[in-house]
């Protein structure tokens, strides 16, 4: 099972056709079912990602939120079928990436899901952290503090929402899962069954209560907290109503489509789980592959919207519109409008508040693991092909895990870049365009699903989408025309809308530096595969015969 590079010099054995690149078995086996790469989707995807119910609303307020997600999902479910249609073609470790060097260009597919993959992921990591520090942790303990007057339980809240707290939270985190992922990939399927109904129960029980909870009562609570946790100078919610809402004058269905760009941070993601595609069960069925992708986003979509909804109903549009647009006020003494802040003021028992929050830790933390997992095993597949060192793909024997691509990231993700990423400031700034580049990852994915049928014709016609068609028109050549073409609208949002935080045009070099890094890291992984494919030629080694064939199972 799997694919990994053992290269034979020229002339080693003569045969009828000389074969100047060989693989063997990768050693990382198929231990995830569909339903556990389905339940994996769903929390990657990101239900509990806050800037999707806040981001817009701070400067559009009359953007209908679940509806822009609506929208976004309903776009995201063509890329969904693009992701199913190529993986059940080619069920291989390594998703974008092999996906897009065999249907595009080799260098331009290691190219962009290096950029996206390889280099921002250390970023994604630090976030998955942040999440378990900010979402989970820090909301857990201020609300069993409020619930149980125990100023001890506040105190440890307020720290985990500081910098420290989330840095400290992220090492801490990704150690453990770097320990459960390198003894066993089987221990982590096992850990998510926990994780993936404890989200459930979670989420459920907090859209209840966001129904059942009346605003005035809402407010009440929101005011007891921001006293207790922030101090006699908090702001309550009539201040952040007064002092910070702003109408806009813009038409409500413009607005809302601009939650899009903010949602596809989310339900872009639909088809992270083929990154490990060579560890799951039946992934050469189509209809596995359109359960996982397609399946996960539009539950991800429905759950999203039906949260948005919830909230907004019971703390009110026009306020929350307020709340988001001063959190991102640098140093205003306030609770910060995140979803699972909110919920603290649902309830006042602590065995429901502890019920509401703790699926969203537990989405949190497998967010550090999967993170760990999209990059180990793509690093696997480049390496696997040879334009990364054969050590990266090095599979251990005994744990059927790659050990050497596990502890390579641990380093640079969960402990240097969770520095680098909370305590260096206005670091951020540097980093926005991981979006943009997310968005690119997926136009290459659409664009290789659209053409696979011509690229990649013997592969093409041996796979399960190839019998579906409109007219003489391939299924996959339109999903991945319309999913290329809203990813490349996407795309020239995050551009031109500065309330996006990628680029201001209007702002010069300050206003698009963050886009200027992306181009140039893209830029330096295309110097790269190219440096590396002459050295491998230099020494009898032809890389371009990797690209020619399909990794094995």
């Amino acid at each position: 099972m799997g694919e990994v590079d053992v290269f034979a010099r020229p002339g080693a054995q003569a045969t009828a056709q000389v074969q100047v690149f060989t693989r063997r078995a990768s050693g990382l086996v198929r231990v995830m079912s569909p339903y556990s790469a389905f339940a994996y989707n769903v929390l990657n995807i990101g239900v509990i990602f806050p800037w999707v119910y806040i981001t817009t609303l701070s400067v559009f307020p009359n953007a209908n939120v679940w509806v822009g997600i609506i929208v976004t999902g309903l776009f995201t479910g063509f890329l969904a079928v693009v992701y199913a249609g190529l993986a059940s073609a080619m069920p291989r470790t390594g998703g974008d990436y092999v996906f897009q060097s065999r249907t595009l260009r080799p260098w331009l597919g290691f190219a962009i899901v290096s950029t996206m993959i390889i280099t921002f992921f250390l970023q994604w990591q630090a976030l998955g952290g942040w999440l378990v520090a900010v979402l989970g942790l820090s909301p857990m303990f201020l609300g069993l503090g409020l619930t149980t007057g125990n100023q001890m339980f506040i105190d440890w809240g307020v720290w985990f929402a500081t910098p420290m707290g989330a840095m400290i939270t992220t090492m801490v985190s990704s150690t453990i899962a770097a320990a459960v992922l390198i003894k066993s990939f089987r221990w982590f399927v096992k850990i998510q069954w926990v994780m993936w109904y404890g989200f459930l129960l979670s989420f459920f029980l907090m859209v209840v209560m966001f129904f059942l909870t009346p605003t005035s009562t809402f407010v009440a609570r929101f005011d007891r907290a921001t006293q207790v946790i922030v101090g006699p100078g908090g702001l309550t919610y009539g201040q952040l109503l007064s002092g910070y809402f702003t109408p806009t004058t813009e038409a409500a269905w413009l607005t809302t489509l601009l939650v899009a760009p903010v949602a596809l941070t989310s339900l872009g993601w639909v088809g992270y789980a083929q990154e490990q595609a060579g560890e799951i069960q039946g992934a050469q069925s189509l209809r596995n592959q359109m359960f996982i992708n397609l399946g996960g986003g539009l539950v991800s979509m429905v759950m999203m919207a039906v949260l948005a909804f919830a909230m907004i109903q019971t703390v009110g549009q026009n306020w929350l519109s307020g709340a988001a647009a001063a959190s991102f006020v640098p140093g205003l003494p306030m609770i910060a409008p995140w979803f699972s802040n909110l919920a603290m003021m649902l309830t006042d028992n602590p065995i429901i508040l502890f019920l509401m929050i703790v699926g969203v830790l537990l989405n949190a933390l497998q967010v550090v693991f999967n993170v760990i997992v999209g990059w180990t095993r793509v690093a696997v597949a480049m390496s696997i092909d040879g334009a990364l060192p054969k050590v990266v793909s090095h599979v251990s024997p005994r744990t059927h895990t790659p050990v050497y691509a596990h502890l390579i990231f641990l380093i640079l993700g969960g402990y240097v870049y969770a520095y680098i990423y909370n305590m260096v400031p206005g670091y951020l700034t540097y980093t926005l365009a991981v979006t943009a580049v997310a968005t690119v990852m997926y136009i290459g994915t659409a664009i290789g699903g659209a053409i696979f049928p011509r690229t990649r014709r013997e592969v093409y016609r041996t796979s399960p989408i190839a019998k579906y068609k409109v007219g003489p028109i391939p299924v996959i050549t339109i999903c991945g025309a319309i999913a290329a073409a809203f990813s490349a609208a996407m795309l020239y949002l995050y551009i031109v809308e500065p309330f996006l935080g990628i680029a201001n045009l209007s702002a010069g070099f300050d206003g698009v530096k963050s886009l200027l890094i992306m181009l140039a890291i893209f830029v330096g992984w295309s110097v790269y595969y190219f440096v590396r494919r002459a050295y491998l030629k230099s020494v009898g080694i032809n890389l371009d015969l990797a690209y020619k064939e399909i990794p094995p199972i």
